[in-house]
């Protein structure tokens, strides 16, 4: 189960269609949502369109020296979903992931799954909740500036 279909989403599943692996990603909007809710309209990318890839997908156009508009980020990301055949369920939105001792309890407002690994890729600007437990975990057992 892959948490997400963003860039990093996306380029897990491709990387596990690619072995046979059996996955699905659950986004909690559209493929793409944070870039299609979470951006400013004015953006553009910072990088030139020849260095977009994704595994197996590249920029194809006919600028290659220029920079991504929001809609063409957008659109990048969804004619790679289409390409790859990305097992997306949208608006399924991840509430708890559990461990239960062979494997994960996925609960999504629509329904349970139970998986036996899971790829967090819901991006670098969500908000962690850490167990209580962490409290009591030493610092020399954590990575500087985690706390």
């Amino acid at each position: 189960m892959i948490v997400g279909a963003g860039h990093a989403g996306l380029a897990m599943s491709r990387c596990l269609a690619e072995r046979s692996i059996d996955h699905v990603l659950l986004e909690r909007g559209e493929i793409a949502n944070s870039w299609r809710t979470e951006r400013w309209d004015s953006l553009r990318l910072l990088t030139p369109n020849w260095q977009s890839r994704l595994p197996g997908f590249r920029y194809d156009g006919d600028d290659p020296d220029g920079y991504r508009t929001l809609p063409e980020v957008i659109d990048f990301l969804g004619s790679y979903a289409r390409a790859i055949s990305a097992p997306v369920e949208t608006h399924t939105t991840v509430t708890s992931v559990r461990g239960d001792g062979t494997g994960y309890l996925v609960r999504t407002d629509r329904g349970e799954w139970r998986c036996r690994t899971v790829v967090l890729a819901s991006g670098a600007c969500n908000i962690a909740r850490l167990p209580d437990f962490a409290a009591r975990v030493p610092p020399s057992a954590t990575w500087p500036g985690l706390r």
